[in-house]
């Protein structure tokens, strides 16, 4: 089996088109039995017909007009799939050569559910070192440090995995989703994600799975690309909604008992 990459666009199609020749690149390493598969989520592009049908092989496109946001983008690609691990990754990442052993990796511990790799930006300084910390109080480290290998480590007691490259087994994002707290406080959701205007889905969904039993884990031997806010301005629109996502992050939690920042 193999990984649904699922990666979510909105208005950056030259990092988009970048993303895709790094999946393409680096995929072929696992793409055995049923084989990787690429869900572009397109939201609101403004020329969906640039993707030529046949261009490449293994991916599905899906142009939305709606503009859904990441964490619906995130739930409506991985709907679609049906591969044992689902790797959930924003427009503006490239993903590299240990492609195949984050997979390996999570697939073969029975305890892991969530992976997320050491990520540089094009300058290689840390966009994600790791997020540790305690339930209430949680950080990145080495945030924004040049990277010389300092975060190599592999960390089993991380608290959350960066959103812009999340490695989740689909049998988890499964019970995740139909959890009777989430499918109470979203009746019919169609993924792990809340849908959160913009950020804190994935720090939600991390502290879902470690109630769940599972360990979210830093994997810093592998190294990829993530261009912080390459895909949105700072101080925008996106960046606005930071407390509304975290409050709704706190109230799903809190309906589920679990105790957070």
């Amino acid at each position: 089996m193999a990984v649904d990459v699922v990666v979510v666009n909105y208005k950056t199609p030259d990092l988009l088109r970048d993303f895709v020749e790094s999946y393409e690149k680096y995929s072929g390493a696992v793409n055995t039995g049923a084989g990787c598969h690429l869900y572009i989520i397109d939201i609101q592009p403004d020329d969906p017909d640039g993707w030529l049908p046949g261009l490449y092989p293994n991916y599905t496109y899906v142009a939305t007009e709606e503009n859904l946001g990441y964490a619906r983008g995130c739930n409506l690609g991985a709907s679609l799939g049906e591969n044992d691990v689902i790797l959930l990754a924003n427009a503006d990442t490239a993903l590299s050569e240990g492609f195949q052993e984050c997979y390996e990796e999570l697939i073969s511990h029975e305890d892991w559910g969530v992976l997320g790799p050491r990520q540089v930006d094009a300058t290689g300084h840390i966009t994600a070192g790791g997020i540790f910390g305690t339930e209430t109080s949680i950080g990145q480290r080495g945030w924004q440090e040049t990277d010389w290998g300092q975060y190599s480590d592999v960390r089993e007691d991380a608290m959350s995995a960066s959103g812009s490259l999340y490695f989740i087994k689909r049998a988890l994002w499964d019970e995740l989703t139909t959890c009777e707290f989430m499918q109470a406080a979203y009746p019919g959701i169609e993924g792990a994600f809340i849908p959160t205007p913009h950020y804190y889905e994935e720090t939600c969904c991390s502290y879902h799975a470690r109630n769940h039993g599972y360990k979210i884990v830093f994997y810093g031997p592998v190294q990829m690309i993530h261009h912080w806010h390459a895909a949105s301005e700072h101080g925008g629109w996106a960046d606005q909604q930071v407390q509304t996502s975290k409050t709704m992050m706190r109230q799903f939690l809190g309906s589920h008992s679990i105790v957070c920042e």
